[in-house]
């Protein structure tokens, strides 16, 4: 009820502020699969947050977005802690972006690691939701998913500024954004590796199983329980695929593709930085700069095989 409210609310100040900017354009078809017509394409929505965690949108503030909606405008009410964490680290605006290629992360106008998918992508997740989600829920992807398709919708949240920090522009939102690509990059570490399940839930890689390594006194968690080989063999699942590339983390099942974690090594970058500015007494800042940036040079391509059913 509370995300309905909010959507109403969104919806409803963005018709009465037309001059937001250009609707978030998505390419699917109108169409859904059940006969009916559905498309939201919105145009960016800027709330700007006091140092009390109250919004204004277009000028309006909470009083005015409720006595114009009728709707409890306090629900998009920040705490004051997330505010004041913003404005201390010159976090000054956070931006989401949705469209039928993936959901984007922005913060400070800087385009960070994001999730990318398509319809094939949004596909395969729908007919594998069950071994992730029970139900009712894994039921309702598939209803979703067409709707997450054929909706563009960007929020982006402002903070006030330091006192002596120079403002930064939001990111421009006429340009859409795209999924990134990683170009030519030099490999430190490469491994393709097959683990095959067996009925009991016992792996085998390179001929050597869990059990052959526990009787040598290496004891590795690995195992799955006969239950769960039973759900994965439910759905007919008898590959899954992890590759962690130079472009992201990828995941197939039955070599059709999952919707994936998208850099390259400017996002990456971009992610380390924001790590160690909005957390300068982390002890695992150098740490963070070491190991993001080489996400970008590795090749890891791990297959989980499963027996038939």
């Amino acid at each position: 009820m509370r995300f309905s409210r909010i959507l109403a609310l969104l919806i409803i100040s963005s018709m009465l502020l037309s001059a937001c900017g250009p609707a978030i354009q998505t390419t699917a078809d109108e169409m859904l699969p059940n006969g009916q017509r559905f498309l939201l394409q919105l145009p960016r929505l800027v709330f700007d947050f006091d140092a009390q965690g109250n919004p204004t949108f277009g000028g309006y503030s909470l009083a005015d977005l409720e006595q114009l909606t009728g709707l409890q405008a306090q629900s998009i009410a920040l705490n004051p802690y997330y505010v004041d964490w913003a404005t201390n680290t010159n976090v000054q605006h956070i931006e989401l972006v949705h469209t039928d290629t993936g959901l984007y992360l922005f913060v400070n106008a800087q385009a960070m690691p994001h999730l990318a998918w398509d319809a094939d992508s949004l596909g395969t997740l729908t007919s594998v939701a069950g071994l992730f989600l029970a139900e009712p829920w894994a039921g309702l992807v598939a209803k979703i998913v067409p709707i997450l398709e054929r909706t563009g919708l960007g929020l982006a949240l402002t903070f006030p500024l330091q006192a002596t920090a120079e403002a930064i522009p939001l990111r421009d939102a006429t340009v859409p954004p795209m999924p990134v690509e990683a170009g030519e990059v030099d490999l430190t570490l490469v491994t393709h590796v097959d683990v095959d399940y067996d009925e009991s839930g016992v792996p085998t890689m390179a001929g050597i199983s869990s059990r052959d390594l526990a009787e040598l006194g290496l004891f590795v968690p690995v195992d799955l329980t006969p239950e769960t080989v039973d759900l994965v063999q439910a759905y007919g699942v008898e590959e899954f695929r992890v590759i962690s590339a130079p472009g992201g983390i990828y995941m197939y099942v039955n070599g059709a593709p999952l919707p994936h974690i998208a850099w390259n090594g400017d996002t990456l970058d971009n992610a380390v930085t924001f790590y160690a500015t909005t957390n300068p007494d982390s002890p695992y800042i150098e740490l963070a700069n070491l190991l993001v940036p080489e996400l970008g040079n590795l090749d890891i391509d791990v297959a989980f095989g499963f027996p038939a059913q």
